[in-house]
């Protein structure tokens, strides 16, 4: 049964006022999972209104009441998560066991930043240019925030990033993912439940170009966090005017295998980097770079792993890979392999749609070796479960190689020599550099940051809630009586 789903403005569940639609339908199935509004201006303009009149709401709960409202979400979600697990298998298309990772997940990240933000500090600085000033710096929610989140994790993204800038004191609207709606309703349905304020949180469902331009572009927005692909948030970002921006953008992983790396640790981390969720993450490992030295040994060991991973029915616990989101990404996978092909590169495992399922969008893991820099598959982020391979032979050409597009993300490097390590970590322009692990790394409180075309601000941990509020200071003299 197709499921008739709404639009929640101001405290009332809403079709658009054009009454039009969109389908959304199941990348595992091809089946129609539901039917949502397809919002027009007039509907983003609506939830603003809406947001802006209710920012009062939440500004007048303490902190401790704010608090109190993300642990009611925490706990709501927790007995239901192998249902909503399910649900996101069937709309976004990754493995059972990815999908319960993911909405286990929700619950630590709501509650972490629940705790730092009973402990969000600021400075208070004694004068020097005025001996007689003290400077009391305070933190201020920013009003009505706009939030747009990607189809890659559609409950973890709004679990990171709405009931924080709610708890900030800022009203919301938030627009998901048009292939990926349904678990973001099923979210915004616990905040409610919770008690959130009416027209505090407002989901606004439909296309980018409609809900995303007017969020970036309507001035009562005070503030943006957009989550999505460079070319998006470089649309945005045109039109956003001077309102406070974060933008968490695509990335171009490179995962560097030296010499005298430990190959099974390394090729454990590559496969987990660039299979994990078919390969659509901001930080997956989207290019391998092997020292000539073990570039055989690595190859070989790779194939091997990569034939073990198991494509099939992403509902099956024993499943590793499920389909890929959407016919787009595809294309994009295949033109990127087809370029590659082209200009020398060698398909040493998969390369092509799998057949024999319910949709053409299940892709088989693949890697490619003899990829070189000029190649789409090294200069663009191909966000698929592809492994490609790049040989270096010193540690300056593979510094270059992977400096060498518009990302900068996250990066990894596979050495035992520590000075050769934080070598690495100073001379590769990535918001995070991991050494020893997977390019594909992330934790609740440490500092998410892209640089070059890979975002603008950081978030995670105390940083998601700097990015919801602004400083403010106030400077009292304290004069001798």
């Amino acid at each position: 049964m197709v499921e008739k789903l709404k639009m929640y403005i101001d405290g009332e569940w809403v079709d658009s006022v054009s009454g039009e639609t969109f389908e959304v339908k199941s990348p595992a199935t091809g089946q129609v999972l539901a039917v949502l509004p397809k919002a027009t201006v007039e509907d983003v303009k609506r939830a603003i209104d809406a947001a802006e009149e209710a920012q009062k709401r939440i500004l007048a709960l303490s902190i401790p009441e704010r608090v109190k409202l993300a642990y009611k979400v925490a706990e709501l979600i927790k007995p239901n998560i192998e249902q909503h697990a399910r649900e996101l298998t069937l709309e976004q298309g990754k493995p059972i066991r990815e999908s319960r990772a993911e909405v286990e997940d929700v619950i630590p990240n709501i509650t972490w930043n629940a705790e730092d933000l009973k402990r969000l500090e600021t400075p208070v600085l004694r004068g020097y240019a005025n001996p007689d000033m003290m400077y009391i710096v305070t933190r201020e929610p920013l009003g009505v925030v706009g939030i747009i989140t990607p189809w890659n994790y559609p409950w973890l993204m709004p679990a990171e990033y709405v009931m924080q800038a709610i708890i900030c004191g800022n009203s919301v609207v938030y627009k998901p993912a048009s292939y990926t709606p349904i678990s973001a309703v099923r979210f915004v349905e616990y905040l409610v439940k919770a008690g959130v304020p009416k027209g505090v949180i407002n989901l606004v469902t439909g296309p980018g170009e409609v809900v995303g331009q007017e969020l970036a572009r309507n001035e009562k927005v005070n503030g943006l966090l957009l989550v999505g692909e460079t070319t998006t948030g470089e649309q945005v970002a045109k039109v956003a005017g001077v309102k406070k921006v974060t933008l968490e953008l695509g990335g171009n992983g490179p995962m560097i295998v030296m010499d005298d790396a430990n190959i099974e640790k390394a090729v454990e981390d590559a496969a987990f980097g660039c299979y994990n969720n078919a390969g659509q993450v901001c930080c997956a490992t989207e290019r391998i770079l092997v020292h000539e030295k073990v570039h055989d040994k690595f190859v070989r060991m790779l194939v091997e792993r990569t034939k073990k991973v198991k494509l099939g029915d992403p509902l099956k616990e024993d499943t590793d890979l499920g389909p890929m989101n959407n016919e787009p990404v595809v294309q994009k996978v295949e033109r990127h392999i087809k370029d590659a092909v082209s200009k020398g590169a060698k398909i040493l495992f998969g390369g092509k749609r799998a057949e024999g399922f319910p949709t053409k969008l299940y892709f088989e893991p693949t890697v490619i070796d003899n990829v070189t820099p000029d190649m789409l598959i090294n200069k663009e982020e191909t966000f698929g479960p592809v492994a490609p391979i790049l040989t270096f032979s010193s540690i300056d050409e593979a510094i270059e190689i992977a400096n060498g597009t518009p990302y900068g993300l996250s990066s990894a490097i596979h050495t035992k020599d520590l000075n050769t390590a934080f070598y690495f970590a100073e001379k590769l322009k990535t918001g995070q550099v991991v050494i020893n692990g997977p390019v594909l790394l992330w934790d609740y409180h440490h500092p998410w940051v892209g640089v070059k075309k890979s975002g603008i601000g950081a978030v995670g941990g105390k940083w998601t809630l700097e990015a919801f509020t602004q400083l403010k200071t106030i400077l009292l003299r304290i004069a001798k009586p």
